[in-house]
C-alpha cells in the first residue's frame, strides 16, 4: 500500500508548521553538533590516554578518570539528548499537525540545559566527580537538568492531545513514552543515588538507569523517526501496523527490568540480574521484529538507499539496534557476562548504542528536517557520503576492537592465578582500534558541524531539487525519481 500523495492545502499547512518548529529546532540541533564535536575529540584523547598512561602525567586535567566521563557525559547530555529533543518537537508537530508553541520559551530553556550541561562537564573535568557513570556530576544540579528538560519537551504532550485523527501514529506513541519516561527513570535514579541508600545499590540504580536511558529514551526516538522516515522516503505504508504497536508494548513492559545483568554474580539476589537478563533476550525479540517489519516496508525498494542520506543513515542506524540489541541480550547470559562485564565489552556495547544505532538515525533525522525548515537543501551530497562512511567505519572498528578486546580481557580476569595487570596489557593493544575509531567519527562529525553551520547561517543550497547521494545537487527531486518507483 502506498502513501497518500498530499495535496495543496496540506503542503501549506506542513510549510506552516516547519516556519514555526525553524528557529528552537535549529537551535537544539547545532548545539547538539558543537558538543557531538567535542565529546568525540574527547573520545580520541581519553583513548589515547588509555594507550599511553604516561601522556600528560604532570597534568591532573588529562587523567583518563576525568577525560572519559567528560566525553561520555558531553556525548549523552550534550549531543544525544539535544538531538533527540529537537526531533521530538519537529516529528510531534509534523504527526498531530500542530504548530510548536513558544519557540522563544523552548529556547530559553535550550540555553538553561546547556549551562547545567557546561556545568555538570566542567566539574568533572576539575575534579569533582562522583564516579557514578552518567550521573557523577554534582547531586544540586539534577533538579536543573530535571526542570529545564521538562520544560523543553511538555509541549509535545498538548501538541498530541490536540490531534486531528483519531487514531495516532506508531510513532506518536514512541514520542510520548519518550517524553514521560525519561524523567521517571532520571529522577528516581537521582533519588536512589542521592538519598544516602546504600553503595550497593546505588550502583544497581545507577545500571538501571543506563540501561532504561537506553531503551526507555534513545530507542522510542530512534524508532519514531524510523516508523516516520521510512514511509515518506519509499512511499509505501508500514508493512504491519499490528506488529509495530506489539512491538511498542513489548518494549514498554520489558525495558524497566533491564540493567541489573551488568552486575550478575554480584552482591544482588540472584533473580535480580536472572531477570533483567531474561528481560534483555525478550526485549531482543521486539527489536528484530520492528527492523523485519522496516525492511519488508522497504521491500522492492532497497536501491533508494544509495541515493537518500535520511534512508541511509536511518536504516543503518536500525541495523545497528538489532545488533546493540543481541550484544545486549548475549551479554546477560551468564555464560559470556561472567567474563565480558568489567572488560572493554562495555564501552563497545555502550558506544554502540549511543553513538551507533542513536546518532546515525539522529543523523538521518537531521538530513531530512533541516531542509524542510529552512528552505534550503545541503550544500554537498559528497560531504554528507563522506560523513556517513567514515561513521560507519569508525563504530564499526569502535564495536570489533571492543568485542575482541573484551573477550581477550575478560578471559585474563577469569584466571584466578594471573595477575590483574594481566589484562590490561594483552588488551590494551586493542585501545589503538579504539583510538582510531574516535578520530574516524571525529573527522566526519566535523564535515556534518560545517555544513549544519551554514544551513543555520542561512547559506545552504538555493536551487531546487534534494540533495542525494551520487548525483550533482539538483539533478532530481528525489530519490523515488532517480530509481523510478512513483
Amino acid at each position: 500500500m502506498t502513501v497518500p500523495q498530499p495535496t495543496p492545502e496540506d503542503l501549506n499547512e506542513r510549510a506552516a508548521i516547519d516556519r514555526s518548529a525553524r528557529y528552537p529546532v535549529m537551535f537544539f540541533f547545532t548545539s547538539a553538533a558543537a558538543w557531538l564535536l567535542f565529546a568525540t575529540v574527547m573520545g580520541f584523547v581519553s583513548s589515547l590516554k588509555l594507550r599511553v598512561p604516561g601522556l600528560w602525567d604532570a597534568c591532573p586535567f588529562m587523567g583518563y578518570g576525568r577525560l572519559f566521563p567528560v566525553h561520555f557525559n558531553a556525548l549523552v547530555y550534550g549531543w544525544a539528548m539535544q538531538a533527540g529533543i529537537g526531533v521530538m518537537l519537529w516529528l510531534m508537530a509534523r504527526l498531530t499537525r500542530s504548530r510548536v508553541q513558544h519557540p522563544v520559551a523552548l529556547i530559553v530553556f535550550g540555553h538553561l540545559w546547556n549551562l547545567g550541561v557546561i556545568v555538570a562537564v566542567g566539574s568533572i573535568w576539575f575534579g569533582a566527580s562522583r564516579s557514578i557513570p552518567l550521573l557523577d556530576f554534582p547531586a544540586w544540579l539534577w533538579p536543573v537538568l530535571a526542570v529545564s528538560y521538562g520544560c523543553m519537551v511538555v509541549w509535545v504532550i498538548p501538541m498530541f492531545h490536540s490531534r486531528r485523527n483519531t487514531l495516532f501514529y506508531v510513532s506518536e506513541l514512541y514520542l510520548i513514552g519518550a517524553a514521560v519516561w525519561f524523567p521517571w527513570i532520571f529522577i528516581t535514579a537521582n533519588l536512589i543515588i542521592n538519598k544516602g541508600t546504600a553503595p550497593v545499590m546505588g550502583a544497581g540504580a545507577n545500571a538501571w538507569y543506563i540501561s532504561n536511558l537506553i531503551y526507555f529514551w534513545m530507542a522510542p526516538v530512534a524508532l519514531a523517526v524510523a516508523y516516520y522516515i521510512i514511509p515518506k522516503i519509499s512511499g509505501r505504508a508500514i508493512y504491519s501496523y499490528p506488529l509495530a504497536q506489539a512491538s511498542f508494548w513489548l518494549l514498554a513492559v520489558l525495558a524497566g527490568w533491564t540493567g541489573f545483568s551488568r552486575y550478575m554474580g554480584g552482591p544482588f539476589p540472584a533473580w535480580m540480574p536472572a531477570v533483567s537478563g531474561a528481560a534483555a533476550i525478550f526485549i531482543l525479540l521486539a527489536i528484530v521484529a520492528t527492523v523485519a517489519n522496516l525492511m519488508l516496508t522497504l521491500k522492492g525498494c532497497t536501491k533508494l538507499w544509495e541515493y537518500s542520506p535520511s534512508l541511509r543513515f536511518t536504516m543503518l542506524g536500525m541495523l545497528m539496534l538489532a545488533l546493540y540489541a543481541v550484544l545486549s541480550a548475549m551479554s546477560s547470559t551468564f555464560v559470556f557476562g561472567k567474563n565480558l562485564q568489567f572488560s572493554h565489552f562495555l564501552v563497545g556495547i555502550d558506544t554502540l548504542a549511543f553513538y551507533g544505532f542513536f546518532s546515525m538515525t539522529m543523523f538521518g533525522a537531521i538530513y531530512f528536517i533541516v531542509p524542510r525548515i529552512t528552505g534550503a537543501e545541503w550544500p554537498s551530497g559528497s560531504r554528507i557520503r563522506t560523513h556517513f562512511w567514515f561513521s560507519t567505519y569508525g563504530i564499526l572498528t569502535m564495536v570489533v576492537t571492543m568485542l575482541v578486546g573484551g573477550i581477550a580481557q575478560g578471559g585474563n580476569l577469569a584466571q584466578w592465578n594471573q595477575v590483574f595487570s594481566a589484562s590490561f596489557v594483552n588488551s590494551s593493544a586493542y585501545v589503538v582500534g579504539r583510538a582510531i575509531a574516535w578520530l574516524l567519527i571525529s573527522f566526519s562529525n566535523l564535515l556534518f558541524l560545517t555544513q549544519l553551520g551554514l544551513m543555520f547561517l542561512g547559506k545552504g543550497r538555493k536551487t531546487e531539487g534534494a540533495t542525494l547521494l551520487h548525483k550533482e545537487p539538483g539533478e532530481a527531486s528525489s530519490a523515488r525519481e532517480v530509481v523510478g518507483i512513483q
